[in-house]
């Protein structure tokens, strides 16, 4: 199978990447990548290395990468390879600091390839400005800013509705807004919810919506935690419409499911 041994070569390098020392953290898990409007469900295993640090000239920087292998017996897409992938990363720093709130600003660059639900590339580079208040119980974060949004559509399925090559990507200059929060419930668990919106113009290109609930699991290994989460986006496929043709795919949002454990090993 070589989906197991392309998850096998991930997991070691994690590994490796833990024993090389530094501020790491990996997970593994599972998941279900369902697209409600195809009543699609497809189930799978996924891993995470991410690291966050602060150099000694006082740069703070982060990042991670998913990795998903799906068990993919499904109609969406016959010709779907059931690997894909998550990549972020970035920096950030602030201006202003007043107890627990700050101003400052974050550059990220995010992107998923060959989802099931026909994303073929979907990348984000983003500066931004950020005012955030991060208490004991309660943290949330306001961030808006202006960069790069590019979007491009798997071939398989546009291809049966009489789209070609030329109609797949869309690539512009883009407004986004995001907004964070997090509650703490003492020590042992906390939710939070996120939602961001890209926009061309007036018109909307995608919104996003993630929950998440985070349980401690400090008293099976120190710093670990059983996280539960759900991201859900929606793409305005406007933009790719042809006369005469139906929607380039017959879906326009899907929604993302993780049990994962975090600091597994």
């Amino acid at each position: 199978m070589a989906f197991w041994r392309v998850f096998a070569v991930f997991a070691l390098l994690v590994s490796a990447a833990a024993e090389a020392g530094g501020d790491w953290q990996y997970s593994i898990g599972v998941h279900d990548y369902t697209v409600p409007q195809a009543d699609s469900d497809t189930f799978g295993i996924d891993a995470r290395a991410a690291t966050d640090r602060h150099t000694e000239s006082g740069l703070h920087y982060f990042g991670s990468m998913d990795l998903f292998v799906d068990f993919d017996e499904d109609h969406l897409d016959p010709d779907h390879i059931p690997i894909w992938w998550q990549v972020h990363a970035g920096s950030d720093g602030n201006f202003l600091e007043s107890g627990n709130a700050r101003l400052g600003w974050t550059a990220n660059f995010d992107t998923s390839m060959n989802t099931v639900s026909s994303i073929e590339r979907r990348m984000t580079a983003l500066p931004a400005l950020v005012a955030a208040y991060e208490g004991s119980g309660f943290e949330g974060a306001l961030k808006a800013g202006a960069g790069g949004f590019f979007l491009e559509i798997d071939d398989d399925v546009p291809k049966t509705r009489g789209y070609d090559r030329s109609d797949f990507r869309n690539s512009t200059f883009a407004w986004s807004a995001q907004a964070d929060a997090t509650v703490h419930f003492g020590d042992t668990w906390s939710a939070s919810g996120m939602a961001l919106g890209w926009w061309d113009s007036d018109q909307t290109l995608l919104t996003e919506y993630k929950a998440t609930l985070s349980f401690d699991t400090n008293h099976w290994r120190k710093g670990s935690a059983l996280v539960i989460s759900a991201d859900y986006n929606e793409y305005n496929l406007d933009m790719y419409q042809r006369s005469g043709l139906p929607p380039i795919l017959p879906w326009d949002h899907d929604l993302l499911f993780r049990v994962t454990l975090d600091k597994a090993w």
